[in-house]
């Protein structure tokens, strides 16, 4: 499967505004600082889609991209974000757990995890919770440019001793030299069965009525008002300036006493 297309939906940070597209959808999920949307922005060769940034704990809400116009690809919040307070961090957790009950298209979840580190309890309590649930999931480790090319399979072998799986269960990636990107890929491919699905030209279309025309109108206002703004602003200063000139005006001016005598003295 090749990306093409690929476009932001929506985001959701309450989960009551979710809204069933009727298309399939592979999401990602994984610890804060990851690389998750990185990784994203790989895959689709869109290097803006998915909000990247040096500090971790970014992604705090639940982001849609409709892929190819035919399937959805859900990015989840980075979880154990350390420095988020506690109730931060349930919210975020609530909002992933809350995401994965009410999906009805879920086709596959690609847990991340960081290839040179040892996974964390948060990252084996997911793959508890996706063995629960009896949802499809598939392990992808993440920075793998960050290790030689003989490196790499020791340590997918060791984490997947860690988490209690098979090396063919984890997939070694990395977004910065793409590597493993085409696997994952293919096996997208796979899970979708692609080629039956049928593309949705509709979803992102904007339906004309009140909400279009108030949108615009709202657009509009913010212009005018913007423009009004800079006009006051420049009456404001040229205002300024004539009362600076018309004080400078009924200023006195005194002659110094000792310039007076030297005139007196001349004469």
């Amino acid at each position: 499967m090749k990306i093409n297309t690929a476009e932001f939906i929506t985001s959701i940070g309450n989960i009551t505004t979710y809204k069933d597209f009727d298309m399939p959808e592979i999401t990602f999920v994984g610890r804060s600082n990851v690389g998750k949307s990185s990784l994203i922005n790989a895959l689709t060769n869109y290097k803006k889609l998915a909000k990247t940034s040096s500090l971790a704990g970014r992604t705090r809400l639940v982001n849609l991209f409709l892929i190819n116009q035919r399937f959805i690809l859900v990015d989840l919040p980075g979880y154990g974000y350390a420095k988020a307070g506690k109730n931060a961090q349930k919210e975020w957790q609530s909002l992933i757990e809350a995401y994965l009950q009410k999906s009805n298209k879920l086709k596959m979840v690609f847990v991340l995890v960081d290839i040179r580190l040892k996974p964390s309890d948060l990252d084996k309590q997911m793959l508890q919770y996706l063995y629960y649930y009896n949802m499809p999931f598939k392990v992808l480790a993440t920075k793998s440019d960050k290790l030689t090319k003989s490196q790499i399979k020791p340590y997918v072998h060791q984490i997947a001793i860690e988490l209690g799986l098979g090396d063919a269960d984890i997939i070694p990636v990395s977004a910065q030299s793409k590597y493993g990107l085409n696997e994952v890929l293919e096996f997208m491919d796979d899970v979708l069965d692609y080629d039956k699905l049928k593309p949705n030209t509709n979803l992102l279309k904007t339906p004309k009525g009140k909400s279009d025309n108030s949108a615009r109108k709202k657009r509009n206002e913010d212009k005018q008002l913007l423009k009004i703004n800079k006009i006051d602003k420049i009456n404001s200063h040229t205002d300024n300036k004539k009362n600076s000139k018309i004080e400078d005006t009924k200023k006195i001016k005194h002659t110094p006493r000792y310039i007076l005598k030297k005139r007196k003295g001349k004469k």
